[in-house]
């Protein structure tokens, strides 16, 4: 029994000891930790160190140019910015003009939400719209419907696609005092813009329904596209855009009587195609631009002598163009630059491209 007392001493006495080395060794682990932390502490991350207002406008630059719309949700929208950390989150919701942009389009209840939420964040700021049809059943209809018409005085940018016979088109028919540009791609219901409801309206970009559905207030327009359309509808349209200072005629039509005249006297940028296996010149036969400088026109638009055509035109309209680009086929274009460049010698830049290649820039796709 004595024996077994004394073990047992001897053991507590070596645990008092080695509890107190281990303990000299973790303070000295804390005193070393402090350190540390006090040098980490006196450490400043750059990044943290930048004024809010100029995260604010890195943000805006992690998004595509105003007025293009990111999509509500995926990498590319700026709800990723509120997922980095807490101060950004912070500033993220504080910069309106990051939620100024908005996609609606294939809307369920959540994106719903998303939608509301970004026209909440995005204050007083003039708003770009995209708005697809589709957008759920009646009751998800109705509260967006509702949701933007009680925002419609902030609309500036506008692009409207009604692909169903029963679109509701009824965002549109209210006082839109700083809508500047207006896109409309309808099918089948017709939408009137008048002066009064839009008195800043200045540029619009048609589909062929809408060229026929929609009516605008024509004379206050300076930029016009109107894709795939018939050419006297065309016509229609142009005969009542006095003002207009750039133009992008995408037209389907072949065939048939010359087209009646058209005259736009300040039309400074004039883009003319066709479909790739059609000719149609009356279009560009029709028209009279005594200040076009910039043309851009399908070969097909040229008729059966393009130089002759040019020349005409350019004599017709007593217009100085400077700059000149002739869209060809992939095959190669009809004449060779060279004769182009022979026949119209006042014409400083003279340039041609394949189609694949213009159907990049202002709006020469088939889209």
């Amino acid at each position: 029994m004595l024996n077994t007392l004394e073990v047992d001493r001897i053991q507590f006495a070596e645990l008092d000891a080695q509890i107190l080395h281990l303990e000299h060794q973790l303070a000295e682990l804390q005193s070393k930790r402090a350190v540390v932390k006090a040098r980490l502490d006196a450490s400043k991350y750059p990044v943290l160190t930048i004024p809010s207002e100029i995260i604010s406008e890195i943000f805006l630059h992690f998004l595509p140019p105003y007025p293009q719309c990111p999509p509500l949700t995926g990498v590319d929208s700026p709800t990723t910015l509120t997922h980095i950390c807490s101060v950004w989150r912070e500033i993220a919701l504080s910069t309106p003009q990051l939620w100024r942009a908005i996609t609606v389009a294939d809307i369920d209840s959540g994106r719903l939400h998303i939608a509301e939420a970004w026209l909440s964040q995005s204050g007083c700021h003039p708003l770009s719209l995209l708005v697809h049809d589709r957008i759920g059943d009646d009751v998800e209809r109705q509260i967006l419907r509702a949701a933007l018409i009680s925002q419609r005085a902030r609309f500036e940018n506008l692009i409207s696609i009604c692909s169903e016979s029963q679109a509701d088109l009824s965002i549109l028919d209210g006082p839109m005092p700083l809508l500047h540009h207006l896109e409309l791609d309808m099918w089948s219901r017709g939408v009137s813009v008048t002066q009064e409801i839009a008195p800043l309206l200045r540029s619009a970009v048609l589909s062929d329904t809408a060229c026929v559905l929609a009516q605008l207030p024509w004379k206050q327009l300076t930029s016009l596209t109107l894709q795939w359309g018939l050419g006297m509808e065309f016509v229609t349209i142009l005969q009542q855009t006095p003002n207009l200072l750039r133009c992008v005629l995408l037209v389907t039509s072949a065939g048939g009587p010359p087209l009646p005249e058209v005259r736009l006297p300040l039309l400074g940028s004039l883009t003319l195609g066709t479909e790739l296996e059609m000719t149609e010149e009356r279009m560009f036969f029709s028209l009279i631009t005594p200040a076009l400088h910039t043309l851009r026109v399908s070969e097909q638009c040229l008729g059966e002598d393009p130089v002759e055509s040019l020349s005409s035109f350019i004599s017709r309209s007593a217009c100085r163009l400077n700059k000149l680009c002739i869209i060809h086929h992939e095959d190669g274009p009809l004449r060779s630059l060279e004769q182009y460049q022979f026949a119209l010698p006042t014409i400083s830049n003279i340039s041609a491209r394949s189609e694949s290649d213009a159907e990049t820039d202002d709006g020469m796709s088939h889209g």
